[in-house]
């Protein structure tokens, strides 16, 4: 440890080498066919059920090629333990894949719901939703033929051994922010990033019984909570630095468990359309609040998704309520970043905004607050504003901005305040370090610091600590009373779990009990029972510093001690002599138990559901794509981040799934853990543009025909290939890779690209890739298919044997009727008596591009044109996420970011169904009996309603 002062440069260091891009093809798994090593003794047992790590990059939203191949990725890492897990997620992982970059899926889905502007004003976001309201308030009960939404059953969120790092079982949630425990011990709350605040009487239990408190609200994203004095403070709106990290509408509190909620309603005009990071409650004073808010997102789809700030949206900072939030003043405002509108996501990322908020615990009239890129602020007894007390390297910057995260914990160390202080740039750009001050009060705070990147030096224990996505996850915290207990969380260190010789556990979440000199490795408990690698909440037990509660994307986990030294285990790892050191330290007191608390606890974060024959399908942001028919019950049969999918009509056993970004798995063996098969080599061979969940639709006409969306349509007749050459050679656990592995091709030739300006120059470029791909039920060779920007195709031939012969007809220039609208198109609904009928859904805004967001268009083959009427009647301008019609009866269903609405059949208005909260819908599913609809939420599972 050494000394520093916190006005001077940091400094220099070995930072980890820059990852490397993507390239488009993905070939071979070895060359001459070598196969990786599987677990070795005392290998990793890290439970990772999530999608490939955060990197906090600004990135384009779009797939644009780039990446490395399997072969050369398998070639530099011959003996990693890879265990069970698919081969393309551990790449992305080790790698800095892009499944959930800065600007990602919500990135695109802001972006398309702006277009043709770039950014959404407040005027149309709070429009939106209070005409959401406004009807769901009209409506009388269930539209007619419509029942009440039901949640499916499933409550065990069970992820096989199959999928987990472990090789043992386990159960997920979604993404959880936030954790609070009642001073009683057994109560606790948890918030969840799209899924509400959940309640159970007893964490403590074997299996706590959980259920959902804030229904009521208007919005289901949960940023953080506060529990102060039998006062229950729920921020909306999550800070974390993801894509679909959604923007909230305020701040609400609780007085009675959750029961009943009330808005803190002089916070509104500061907390709409921004993420509450923090919430501090004066412990000598009730009235006295502090509020921290971050850069939050909105809205997403199925197929893809973007991210815009709001114009008009309040400015991040801290805020001060002495009032009890009647009335509040901004108390720290640094310079934010702008919105750039010629970019593409905008680049404004988190620079002023504030992640913690703290009464000193010695004197309360003494208030500490983190803001990113800038450092950590003190507000001393007596003085009228806040001054900074550590500084980053580079304060302001732009350049840091998306990295720059501060988070801090204080406590009491005889008489004088002691702070242990994170900074995500410390080491450069996305190197984390930890610091202590042991004098907080000082006028001018000595930092002592705790991390080196001396691999000898036990500093390195805290060094990089979150694993350059801090952006995203990182949590530095300490338990009351207890000032040399210490521990840090983050991402999983992928760089020591995925090697023939690991010196850790993965150190998702490490432990200090020497005042940060040293940490052990909390990820794995005795029996090997393990953590999900992206933490973001957590919360000693009340007077118990040896367990805890954290929160992470794949949910909830009680850790407790007594603490076991394992240290032994590394003696069969193979390592040498420093890091031999190292993991004998880290593993020289581990938990007794990790303890996953996830039964019952249903906030997953579904992108899509398809369904066939009775079976449902669908994948799952950070948690993989998930089956009904798995053995026992709905389950994750494949880990990594879960796209979009399809069934064989004719064969249910064989299946479909994407990743983000053109990559995607066939399975012959139906719910099966280990038949995941890769199928994308041609489609990133192609290097053509995609969204970040490309549009996929299985062919009923022709079973074992699938269609996939990139700027062409590509197209497979045998399921991606020979199932037995791809079983061999292309599986995702056992595979070689030396053969090509899925045979698609693009329909169409050259005019084949829909993006191209073969078909006008409006709205062209590679920007403008397919969002939509649907081919009619009953008809071979029609399909329809729409861009991004507003084109709408037909095409005729679409079976064509000869793949170029393909031809397609552009429909949105031809409209007789009501003008079609050049925005993003979010769903098509096909008559299956008629395929040249379908109900067309729009995303975006009227405001910004005239006309509505529900048509019905039917095609004339003999004159090439359409006729197109809006239909969208008192919808008013709010975004349509998807659409489906149900041609038996003429209702019509919808989704938008608040849930869905029905226009029953012959009706004018839509109408609300009861029994869903008010959740982000991103798909909905209509079986092919019509008698069931599938809706696909964001944070709170899979519902079904069953139609008369």
């Amino acid at each position: 440890m050494t000394a520093s002062n916190p006005e001077s440069p940091k400094p220099e260091n070995a930072t980890p080498p820059k990852r490397r891009p993507r390239r488009t093809t993905r070939t071979a798994l070895i060359a001459g066919g070598a196969a990786l090593a599987l677990v070795a003794a005392g290998g990793v047992t890290v439970v990772a059920v999530g999608g490939p790590e955060k990197v906090k990059e600004a990135l384009g939203g779009e797939h644009d090629g780039g990446g490395e191949s399997l072969h050369e990725f398998a070639k530099e890492h011959k003996k990693i333990n890879r265990h069970s897990q698919a081969l393309s997620v551990i790449m992305e992982k080790k790698d800095g894949g892009s499944g959930e970059v800065v600007s990602g899926p919500n990135q695109e889905t802001y972006e398309n719901q702006a277009f043709p502007r770039t950014t959404i004003a407040a005027a149309q976001s709070n429009a939106s939703r209070a005409q959401f309201q406004a009807i769901a308030r009209n409506g009388n009960g269930a539209p007619p033929g419509l029942g009440v939404w039901t949640l499916l059953p499933n409550t065990t969120g069970t992820v096989p051994a199959e999928v987990t790092y472990t090789g043992k079982p386990s159960q997920v949630s979604g993404r959880t922010t936030s954790v609070v425990i009642d001073p009683n011990g057994k109560t606790a709350y948890i918030g969840s990033a799209g899924g509400g605040v959940w309640k159970t009487d007893d964490i403590t239990a074997a299996t706590p019984n959980w259920h959902p408190v804030s229904d009521s609200l208007p919005s289901q994203a949960i940023g953080t909570l506060t529990l102060s004095g039998g006062v229950l403070y729920a921020g909306t709106g999550e800070p974390n630095g993801s894509s679909d990290s959604e923007a909230g509408v305020g701040l609400f509190k609780s007085t009675d468990g959750g029961s009943t909620w009330s808005e803190v309603k002089g916070f509104h005009q500061y907390g709409q359309d921004r993420s509450v990071a923090t919430v501090a409650v004066d412990p000598t004073n009730s009235e006295h609040l502090l509020v921290g808010t971050q850069v939050g997102r909105h809205g997403s789809s199925s197929v893809n998704g973007g991210r815009y700030t709001p114009p008009g949206a309040p400015p991040v900072g801290l805020f001060e309520s002495t009032d009890g939030g009647a009335t509040w003043t901004q108390v720290i405002k640094e310079q934010q970043d702008a919105v750039n509108p010629a970019s593409a996501n905008g680049n404004d990322f988190f620079r002023g905004g504030v992640t913690k908020v703290e009464f000193d615990p010695n004197d309360p009239k003494v208030t500490y607050a983190s803001v990113s890129d800038y450092g950590l602020y003190r507000r001393a007894a007596g003085d009228t504003a806040y001054s900074r007390i550590y500084t980053i390297s580079t304060p302001g910057s732009l350049t840091t901005s998306p990295s720059s995260r501060i988070e801090f914990d204080a406590t009491s160390v005889g008489g004088k305040t002691r702070i242990y202080l994170g900074d995500a740039t410390r080491y450069k750009s996305s190197v984390a370090g930890l610091l202590r001050t042991d004098d907080a009060q000082a006028a001018t705070p000595a930092w002592t610091e705790l991390s080196s990147p001396d691999k000898t030096s036990t500093g390195y224990d805290s060094y990089n600590f979150c694993q350059g996505q801090c952006s995203y996850d990182m949590v530095v915290t300490t338990p009351k009373g207890q000032p040399n207990t210490v521990a840090l969380s983050g991402s999983m260190n992928y760089d020591e779990i995925f090697t023939a010789h690991q010196p850790s556990n993965g150190r998702a979440i490490v432990r200090s009990t020497n005042a940060g000199v040293s940490f052990t490795d909390m990820t794995n408990d005795v029996s090997n029972n393990g953590l999900h690698p992206d933490q973001h909440g957590f919360a000693f037990f009340p007077n118990n510093p040896n367990s805890w509660v954290a929160t992470d994307d794949g949910g909830v986990t009680v850790e407790s001690g007594p603490f076991v030294d394992k240290s032994a285990d590394c003696n069969t790892r193979g390592l040498g002599a420093t890091d031999l050191a190292n993991c004998k330290r880290w593993l020289s007191a581990i938990p007794t138990s990790n303890r996953q608390v996830n039964q019952g606890l249903q906030t997953l974060q579904y992108q899509s559901i398809s369904t066939q024959g009775g079976i449902v399908q669908g994948g799952t942001q950070d948690n993989g794509t998930w089956e009904s028919d798995y053995p026992g019950g709905w389950a994750e049969t494949v880990g990594g981040d879960g796209g979009n999918s399809a069934i064989n009509p004719a064969n249910t056993n064989i299946r479909f799934h994407t990743y983000y970004n053109p990559q995607m798995d066939v399975n012959f063996h139906g719910s099966s853990a280990t038949g995941w098969d890769w199928i994308a080599d041609p489609l990133l061979a192609s290097g053509e543009s995609s969204s970040f969940y490309i549009p996929v639709e299985a062919d009923k006409t022709a079973p074992g025909t699938v269609y996939a969306g990139l700027q062409h349509v590509f197209r497979t007749t045998d399921n991606g290939g020979n199932q037995a050459d791809l079983d061999k050679h292309c599986n995702e656990q056992t595979g070689d890779f030396t053969i090509t592995c899925g045979d698609f091709v693009p329909l169409g030739g050259a005019k084949g690209d829909l993006s191209g300006s073969a078909y006008g120059a409006d709205n062209a470029g590679a920007g403008n890739y397919v969002v939509s791909v649907v081919h009619a039920q009953r008809k071979t060779n029609v399909m329809w298919a729409a861009t991004r920007r507003g084109r709408l195709f037909i095409s005729e031939n679409a079976n064509a044997a000869d793949a170029n012969a393909v031809s397609y007809t552009r429909l949105d220039k031809t409209a007789i009727g009501d003008a079609l609208p050049t925005r993003f198109i979010s769903g098509i609904s096909l008559d299956p008596a008629n395929p040249y009928h379908a109900i067309v859904s729009y995303s975006g805004y009227s405001a910004y591009a005239a006309g509505g967001h529900v048509y019905d268009v039917t095609y004339n083959p003999a004159t090439k044109t359409i006729t197109s009427k809006d239909i969208s009647s008192d919808l008013g301008d709010q975004p349509v996420t998807g659409v489906q019609r149900d041609w038996r009866t003429g209702a019509i269903y919808i989704g938008t970011d608040f849930g869905v609405l029905t226009r029953p059949a012959g009706g004018t208005s839509w109408m609300a169904t009861p029994a869903m909260p008010q959740v982000a819908v991103y798909g909905l599913t209509l079986d092919d009996s019509g008698k069931r609809l599938y809706a696909a939420t964001h944070g709170r599972g899979v519902y079904v309603n069953r139609i008369n």
